[in-house]
This record gives C-alpha cells, sequence and structure tokens, in this order.
C-alpha cells in the first residue's frame, strides 16, 4: 500500500473502525473519491448542481480515507500547488456514517503530503461551521471571507513551522 498508513477510530463504545489513508492509487479507487464529494457536496449539501469537479482536480493530489472492513473510500479531500511552494487544500467530504476522527485524520494525511511535497503555505477555503475545527488543528484565519451558494467560506492558511525562519 505505499505510504498508507492504519488510523483507528471509535464508532460508539465498542465498535473500532480502521481506516487507509493515502493518496489515490487507482480509477477505482478515484472514482470512489469522486462518488464521496458528489454525495457530500452535491446531494447532502447542495453547494454544487451535478459535480463539484473542476479545472483544479486535473493537477489535484487526491487523498482518500479507505474504510479497512468494506474497502470502500468514505472520506476525501484535494490538494493542489499553487506554485512558489504555497499549496491549495480543499473539498474536505467525509460519509456521515464515518464522521468525527475521519476528517481529522484527513487534514493532517494532506498535510503531511503537501509539507513533503515542500509546501510552505497550505491555504483553503472553510465553511464557516468549520472553523474552529480547522483552527484546533493549527491553521489560522486571512481576513478574508466570500459566499459561496449562500454558504460562508473563510480563507485560512497553515504555514509549516521549518520555513517559517527562511
Amino acid at each position: 500500500m505505499g505510504l498508507a498508513r492504519l488510523y483507528p477510530l471509535l464508532r460508539g463504545e465498542e465498535t473500532m473502525a480502521k481506516f487507509v489513508l493515502k493518496v489515490s492509487e487507482s480509477e477505482d479507487e478515484l472514482r470512489q473519491y469522486n462518488s464521496v464529494r458528489r454525495e457530500v457536496f452535491v446531494h447532502e449539501q447542495g453547494i454544487f448542481d451535478e459535480e463539484d469537479v473542476d479545472e483544479h482536480d486535473a493537477i489535484a493530489l487526491p487523498i482518500i480515507g479507505l474504510d479497512t472492513d468494506s474497502e470502500r473510500v468514505v472520506g476525501a479531500v484535494r490538494c493542489y500547488p499553487l506554485g512558489n511552494g504555497d499549496w491549495m487544500g480543499g473539498r474536505l467530504a467525509v460519509l456521515p456514517a464515518f464522521r468525527g476522527r475521519l476528517g481529522v485524520l484527513l487534514v493532517r494525511k494532506a498535510m503531511e503530503e503537501v509539507e513533503r511535497r515542500g509546501c510552505r503555505n497550505f491555504y483553503a477555503h472553510i465553511q464557516e461551521q468549520n472553523v474552529k475545527f480547522f483552527q484546533r488543528l493549527g491553521w489560522s484565519l486571512t481576513g478574508e471571507s466570500s459566499v459561496f451558494r449562500d454558504v460562508v467560506h473563510y480563507d485560512m492558511k497553515v504555514v509549516f513551522p521549518e520555513w517559517t525562519n527562511n
């Protein structure tokens, strides 16, 4: 599984689920990755009409969370380079039955992957209800906000520590 790592997640009191977090490696994983995004952003939240795929997907690093019990993709996030060592993250999506710790694990995996690729500043447009979640993971507000399809988003970023003194 290459760089894949197993992460536990408590579901209820007695059940332990495990996830593999990795960059998507196959057409089937990419299909499932897009399906998770569609389920969350089109069907559940209604932010997009039919698809949430855009021009950034052509260069994006698709990161997935696989449930080891079902062997299906249940979480997704993408990252893409902006240039000059800066990256953008987005489209963090987790199927409702798997929410909780998996979102944290996906964000951390995305941060790990872009930092490994030389990222200095990692940016994202975060839905208002998720700002505190990202702040707990070390992200900061940049002061900019926008509204897309009646959903307020805030620009946030994290700066990787080893780059702050350069």
